[in-house]
């Protein structure tokens, strides 16, 4: 039996993690929710909101390897490939999962600025995909809440 039993869910981690995307999308929001010239005319509200935004995709990504590792026993080769694994678990659905990877490589972008970053374009991602984030909360959770009352305790 002792071969059956899955390694344990780490919940505090998770639940760290989805703080810390909770706490980044409310400042996002905020950028979001001003005019495109104070946002798009203010370096710092830039610089912070690439910061942000760069959090929320690193922990989303840090749930979504967890969960890769404890649960499917697998190591994604990135962030995009982990949130695909997690459409195949079937924790996300598939559509999300693409979109979330088109997320990570977009944070990518700011991490490592392979392009020069369309300040104009993060802005109508923190306006129109940030839902998706939320959208994998909920899924993540809804997934937790089935597997973890699954397990004997």
């Amino acid at each position: 039996m002792t071969g059956s039993v899955r390694p344990p869910v780490d919940l505090d981690r998770i639940r760290s993690r989805v703080a810390d995307i909770r706490a980044g999308l409310e400042v996002l929001r905020e950028y979001a929710a001003r005019s495109d010239q104070d946002f798009l005319g203010n370096p710092e509200a830039i610089r912070s909101a690439r910061y942000e935004f760069i959090v929320v995709v690193e922990a989303a990504a840090s749930i979504c390897n967890h969960l890769c590792a404890r649960v499917a026993k697998r190591a994604p080769s990135s962030y995009g490939e982990c949130f695909l694994l997690l459409g195949e678990m079937g924790v996300v659905p598939e559509d999300l999962a693409v979109r979330l990877g088109k997320m990570a490589g977009f944070r990518n972008l700011l991490v490592h600025g392979y392009a020069k970053v369309d300040n104009a374009r993060m802005l109508q991602i923190m306006r129109n995909d940030l839902g998706d984030l939320e959208q994998y909360l909920t899924c993540v959770e809804a997934f937790l809440r089935a597997h973890h009352e699954g397990r004997a305790e």
